[in-house]
């Protein structure tokens, strides 16, 4: 059997991809490569639109199964290919988009779905989700991806707890911004820190605005373009004049009552100042209001901040004591560190060896760290240490800051699978974590010290309406210092406990992610595929 797969995001491009949309798909097919070469011949396409056809009609031709893994959202997923083609795919909400917007009947996961016949997620919850939309018998099949495998050497290894040596790792062309660092006490502690971290971020990027070159006369952008930002502004200028008309009017006599046309007040709101200042981000993400809150210009008098330089340099951290460690993008909202930074700063205040390691994969790290110092300097006064880490690890670098952690650390009001905890908990690493979204799949407390949270109305991600139309999860903040708490308790007081919890993880980790698991899995799938798709015969 052949299989033709592919991701946005290639092996080339990864580097210069950290964060981008889709991004971790690469991840996904990368960590799949071994299971679909042990079912068959695997070839990676770069233009699925050219090559998946062409391919297909060869390997037909010589009376062999053909069939096309989309590692890539239903709605960047092809359906007018010849070659059968099933989406693999990750999801964090209990629905799936059922309509579309922008005209682009794609956004419809249904008219997707149903184009393709088939479809591979990676929680159960997600199987729940599309066969309520799709029906009971839709063929559709959990396969986390294979991780456990790869960490078959790091397990081979003992593990001590807690550190009482320095664990040194080496940060290649990466930026190290440590709160125990003194050059940045002043903005991190103090009456005035808060203030004081505000006023040097903003003189910083005023500077580095002043020394960028003007930028040249933007090229003329393809015809399409214009038309799907167009269509963006109609769906915000609609949903503005909405609330104007159904929200604001009726309880505020004052303003102007509705005209025999909806279309014409719309328009003289438009026209007129914005109600809200909406910013769209292009990424796929959310609409955003912009800060109108916070004071221009901090009252910070007489101060004269110096923000550090933070380039991309060659430098060595030295990790010690009980290590909590979360890796995320820090521009995906559904992350929530800041519950995980305060959190921790509150439940550790006088714990001078608790330090949490944030590892940021996103190829811009600047802003981020400046929000995060900005809730640093709001929190009183604490003794433990928090390290915001941005920069490619070696194999062997990665496999030490594991090593050197206690705990895996997630705190988001959603997840489609959470590769970075699952890839820990492989090690033997317990976690601080809620039980929600895919992680009820692998998430107890045998292997986490859990956190509460609750359902709270939201949209899917990617529209641009942001209509209200399935549930995040929130949560509970005094719970997740209460999770901190313990697990510290567990590591530092009741290593057989901790003990008991490495092996758990180890175990659970190999029923639901190994790649004998997987590797059934999509036998069993495939073979049940073969009947909803007559054309891979």
């Amino acid at each position: 059997m052949k299989f033709l797969v592919y991701s946005q995001v290639t092996a080339a491009r990864i580097a210069t991809s950290m964060g981008l949309p889709e991004y971790s798909y690469y991840f996904v097919l990368r960590d799949f490569l071994p299971v679909l070469q042990n079912l068959g011949e695997v070839l990676v396409v770069e233009q699925p639109e050219v090559e998946v056809d062409r391919l297909y009609d060869q390997t037909c031709a010589a009376g062999e199964r053909c069939v096309f893994l989309s590692f890539s959202p239903p709605q960047k997923t092809l359906t007018d290919l010849r070659c059968p083609t099933i989406p693999v795919f990750a999801w964090e909400f209990d629905s799936i988009p059922n309509e579309h917007w922008l005209d682009e009947v794609n956004q419809d996961w249904g008219h997707v779905l149903g184009k393709c016949g088939s479809a591979i997620t990676h929680s159960q919850m997600i199987v729940d989700a599309v066969r309520k939309e799709m029906g009971a018998q839709f063929p559709i099949v959990s396969i986390p991806s294979p991780v456990w495998d790869k960490f078959a050497g790091f397990r081979a290894q003992p593990v001590v707890l807690p550190l009482t040596d320095k664990v040194v790792i080496q940060v290649r062309s990466g930026v190290v911004v440590d709160s125990h660092d003194p050059a940045l006490a002043p903005y991190i502690s103090g009456p005035n820190a808060a203030a004081r971290v505000i006023q040097a971020i903003r003189e910083h990027e005023s500077a580095m605005a002043r020394s960028q070159p003007a930028s040249p006369e933007p090229e003329r952008e393809p015809e399409m373009q214009p038309t799907r930002q167009q269509s963006r502004l109609q769906v915000t200028r609609r949903y503005l004049g909405e609330w104007y008309l159904n929200v604001l009017c009726p309880h505020l006599s004052f303003l102007p009552r509705p005209g025999p046309r909806v279309d014409q007040n719309i328009d003289l709101i438009a026209q007129d100042e914005p109600v809200v200042d909406l910013v769209y981000e292009d990424d796929g993400k959310r609409l955003e209001p912009r800060n109108t809150v916070e004071p221009p210009h901090p009252p910070a008098s007489g101060l004269t901040p110096r923000m550090p330089e933070w380039l991309p340099t060659d430098s060595r951290l030295e990790l010690s004591g009980m290590i909590f460690t979360a890796l995320f993008n820090p521009y995906d909202g559904r992350k929530n560190w800041a519950d995980m930074l305060t959190a921790f700063c509150a439940a550790f205040r006088d714990v001078p060896d608790a330090t949490l390691v944030f590892k940021l994969g996103h190829r811009e790290y600047e802003s981020a760290m400046h929000d995060m110092l900005i809730w640093m300097a709001r929190m009183p006064t604490y003794k433990c240490r928090v390290v915001l880490l941005h920069g490619y690890l070696e194999g062997s670098e990665f496999d030490s800051l594991i090593r050197a952690s206690a705990f895996a650390v997630n705190a988001s009001h959603g997840e489609g699978q959470c590769l970075p905890l699952m890839e820990f908990l492989s090690c033997g690493k317990p976690a601080i974590a809620p039980l929600h979204s895919a992680m009820l799949d692998y998430i107890d407390e045998e292997v986490a010290f859990v956190v509460d949270s609750w359902l709270d109305a939201s949209a899917w991600s990617h529209d641009p309406r942001l209509a209200y139309r399935t549930c995040r999860h929130q949560l509970n903040w005094e719970s997740l210092v209460s999770a901190y708490q313990a697990a510290y308790h567990c590591a530092k007081n009741d290593p057989e406990r901790y003990k008991r919890m490495s092996d758990a993880a180890i175990e659970r980790m190999r029923t639901h992610c190994s790649q004998a698991v997987a590797t059934e899995r999509l036998k069993t799938f495939l073979a049940m595929g073969g009947q909803a798709h007559a054309s891979l015969a």
